[in-house]
């Protein structure tokens, strides 16, 4: 989900272009965006994917499913393009014709790659941060309330018993 509508919920014309991003990502890899942890360093796989673009080596991104069996500029070009799509700012994304253009190898693909100090602010990371934070938290209250609340009904001979999550 677009940082900008998760934060704020205001949907711009360019939040497609940024969900774009993110599935090509989830299928270069092979992983799921908001549940791929690589380590205690990264977030979600497009944390992962901009820390890999620091280091230089985007091929590191690929489904290990896949073995050598892909072409490297492609892969090169695709994480590039969904990199670029997925920036945190709307007006720095390019529109979906650019994309297709950039994919099919007719306009070069502009090299942008953040500071690594900006990923702690970074709004696409927030947003996801601040979600598993409320998640976590509703969990550890929803599991208190579910070992106190029990409904108990009574029809007849027969009684009933629910617990309400």
């Amino acid at each position: 989900m677009a940082p900008e509508y998760a934060l704020w919920g205001y949907l711009s014309y360019k939040a497609d272009v940024y969900s774009f991003g993110v599935v090509a990502l989830e299928i270069v890899s092979g992983k799921n965006n908001n549940s791929y942890i690589p380590s205690s360093d990264c977030i979600c796989l497009l944390d992962w994917a901009c820390h890999v673009q620091q280091g230089g080596n985007l091929v590191d991104l690929v489904d290990p499913k896949l073995g050598s069996e892909f072409n490297k500029e492609e892969v090169e070009r695709m994480v590039k393009v969904a990199l670029l799509c997925t920036n945190g700012s709307p007006s720095l994304r390019p529109t979906m014709s650019e994309v297709v253009t950039m994919l099919e190898g007719q306009m070069s693909i502009p090299e942008i790659i953040p500071e690594p100090n900006s990923y702690n602010e970074d709004l696409r990371f927030k947003a996801i941060r601040d979600f598993r934070r409320e998640k976590q938290n509703w969990s550890l209250s929803g599991t208190q309330t579910e070992k106190s609340t029990t409904i108990r009904t009574e029809v007849g001979s027969s009684s009933t018993s629910i617990d309400v999550f």
